[in-house]
């Protein structure tokens, strides 16, 4: 990483700005909290029962934090400590982020997120591409009551086109973001990461289905297995 795109991005201004935004979000879900066990309270919970449904919650909430955890690792050596922190524990996602932070490098003449070699201008374009280009995700609550009453019409018949629709619709767009290394016969890491992580996660499925333990680590498991070949395959090409 460039030494100054290294000093800004790692900076401790750039701790406090992230750290504050994710400081609202941990209030609110506070304040929700409170109210939540207020009501709860209020219709004849118990406070054990509470408790129990506190703890539970948090245990089962730990393995599907896994894939955020790997994503974040993939993440910091491109774009600091702080940015993944924060986009990864507010809005964003692991697939968007990557997504749209190699567009932003890429239209600097870089080849991808992973060229490491960025000045400060490129990694502040890549935090406007990054938040711009989920803002309009905020917008969505004018609108999502009516979208989910319509889905729901059309969902409602199991046997009609309408209720693969938004199956189609995410199968189609993990299709686009997988298309680039899928056709790149040359990318052998990629290839064989592609390959180690499906077959391991229908593994994992096919195991899950005798072990319903296993069902919440599979997606955790083939991101690992995945990773860990991309090590194996760079290693031996080098």
């Amino acid at each position: 990483m460039n030494k100054q795109y290294s000093f800004v991005a790692n900076s401790s201004v750039m701790f406090f700005i992230c750290g504050l935004a994710i400081l609202v979000v941990l209030v609110q879900a506070a304040i929700f909290f409170r109210a939540a066990w207020k009501e709860a309270i209020r219709i004849g919970f118990t406070k054990a029962d509470l408790l129990k449904v506190v703890k539970s919650s948090t245990v089962f909430s730990i393995v599907p934090s896994l894939p955020i955890i790997i994503s974040y690792m993939i993440l910091l050596p491109a774009l600091g400590k702080y940015f993944p922190w924060l986009r990864l524990s507010v809005i964003g996602s692991a697939t968007y982020e990557t997504m749209a932070a190699n567009m932003a490098v890429t239209s600097y003449g870089f080849s991808s997120l992973g060229s490491a070699d960025f000045s400060p201008d490129v990694f502040g374009s890549i935090m406007w591409v990054v938040t711009l280009g989920v803002f309009l995700s905020s917008m969505s609550a004018l609108v999502l009551k009516k979208y989910d009453k319509k889905m729901q019409s059309i969902t409602t018949n199991k046997k009609s086109f309408g209720a693969l629709v938004p199956n189609i619709m995410f199968l189609g767009m993990m299709a686009t973001l997988a298309a680039p290394y899928l056709v790149d016969v040359k990318n052998v890491v990629s290839l064989s990461t592609i390959a180690v992580s499906a077959v391991v996660m229908v593994l994992m499925d096919r195991m899950s289905k005798r072990w319903k333990q296993l069902k919440e680590f599979a997606f955790s498991i083939s991101m690992i297995s995945g990773m860990a070949m991309a090590c194996l395959v760079t290693s031996l090409i080098k």
